[in-house]
């Protein structure tokens, strides 16, 4: 009687045990991710980019007293560079439009760009100003240290976590 034997029938996972699982499983990748980008980003060098107060390598070069007075002296500057920040907004805007717009026309494209650059520019000066009013606000021997801490950086970049603490800072 072989059509009467039953096949062995597995009970089949209700589906909510297969969603926590996922989400279980989501979840600790997650975690992981988090933990793990932590454990690599510590080793790594600061990030490239834009910071606040941050001129290159003449910013990284200062001591930490000179550098935090240089962005005491930026944020001095906040209104009128949060109305560069929306103008600048504004101006992408306006990028994207006449880079859409039909029929192009590249006069108008060209002078967008140039005012952007020239926003540029504004801020680069605005950062060479501060920078440079700190030299002239340091003594000689502030200044040969920075001119020292300058030369290192160029040479190899900011120093590693062990020279910054054997400095009292950051480059």
């Amino acid at each position: 009687m072989a059509g009467t034997e039953k096949a062995a029938v597995t009970p089949r996972t209700p589906v909510w045990v297969r969603v926590a699982l996922v989400a279980s499983l989501a979840l600790n990748l997650m975690v992981l991710g988090v933990v793990g980008g932590a454990v690599l980003k510590r080793d790594m060098p600061p990030r490239a980019g834009f910071v606040p107060g941050d001129y290159g390598p003449y910013s990284r070069a200062l001591s930490e007293p000179d550098r935090e007075a240089l962005r005491a002296a930026y944020r001095a500057e906040a209104p009128r560079l949060r109305e560069n920040r929306e103008a600048v907004r504004q101006s992408f805007r306006d990028l994207q439009a006449a880079l859409r717009a039909e029929p192009y026309d590249h006069a108008r494209v060209v002078a967008l760009v140039e005012a952007q650059q020239a926003r540029v520019q504004d801020h680069a000066t605005l950062m060479r100003g501060l920078t440079l009013d700190r030299v002239a606000a340091m003594n000689p021997e502030e200044r040969a240290a920075f001119a020292d801490r300058l030369e290192r950086v160029l040479r190899r970049g900011p120093p590693r976590e062990h020279e910054r603490e054997r400095q009292g800072g950051r480059p």
